[in-house]
This record gives C-alpha cells, sequence and structure tokens, in this order.
C-alpha cells in the first residue's frame, strides 16, 4: 500500500488539490513548487510515488527522475503536464513512468492513477 508521496507542481492550486486528494485516501502527502526543493525532499526523505510536473519554473520533472532512481528503484512515477506532445510521450516511455495524467485532469483521474499503482 502506498502511503507517502511527494507532488511537485508550480501550480499551488494544483499542487494543493492533489494532497488533499491523496490524503483523502490515506496516503501522506507533500507539495513542493520548484525542483531545487524537491531535490532537498527526495534526498531527505523516503516517498513511495511521486507526481511530477513537467514545466516548472527551475527545471522539468525529468530532470528529478535520475535523483530518484539512484535513491530507490522502487519508486512508482506519475506525471501530471498539459505536456504530451511526442517528445514527452518518447521521454516517458524511455523513463519509465508509471502513468501519466493530462491536465486538466479529474479527482476521479488521480485516484484510479494511485490505486493502479497499488495493484
Amino acid at each position: 500500500m502506498l502511503t507517502k508521496a511527494l507532488i511537485v507542481d508550480d501550480e499551488d492550486d494544483i499542487g494543493l488539490m492533489v494532497s488533499r486528494i491523496l490524503i483523502k485516501e490515506g496516503v501522506e502527502a507533500e507539495y513542493v513548487n520548484r525542483i531545487a526543493k524537491a531535490r532537498e525532499k527526495v534526498v531527505s526523505e523516503d516517498y513511495q510515488v511521486y507526481l511530477l510536473d513537467l514545466n516548472l519554473p527551475d527545471g522539468t520533472g525529468f530532470d528529478l527522475i535520475p535523483l530518484i532512481r539512484a535513491k530507490t528503484s522502487e519508486a512508482r512515477i506519475i506525471i501530471i503536464s498539459a505536456h504530451d506532445g511526442s517528445y514527452e510521450m518518447r521521454k516517458m516511455k524511455e523513463e519509465k513512468i508509471d502513468t501519466f495524467i493530462k491536465k486538466p485532469f479529474t479527482k476521479k483521474q488521480v485516484i484510479e492513477a494511485i490505486q493502479g499503482l497499488e495493484v
């Protein structure tokens, strides 16, 4: 069962909304809005799932993946982004991303993505 998640998104309303959804599903959730802060969290905390936006002011969610994978190969990664072009789709496949949620999204899509990781 998933118990702890890190959400990385520069849109506070989205980060806070996803946090609330996860908490209601019994997942401890933390939210940051910059890659630099996310790097600190990845190094200092243990998360089972990461929800990453691709377009952030100080980088891209893809920038965090090597650090996440170096810490634990067991981590599950969900990309939440409006960017779904051929480059992004190819990169997600290369990085073995577990799930992609396209913005705008619904509460149901977030819950289904998290539940799909627990199978």
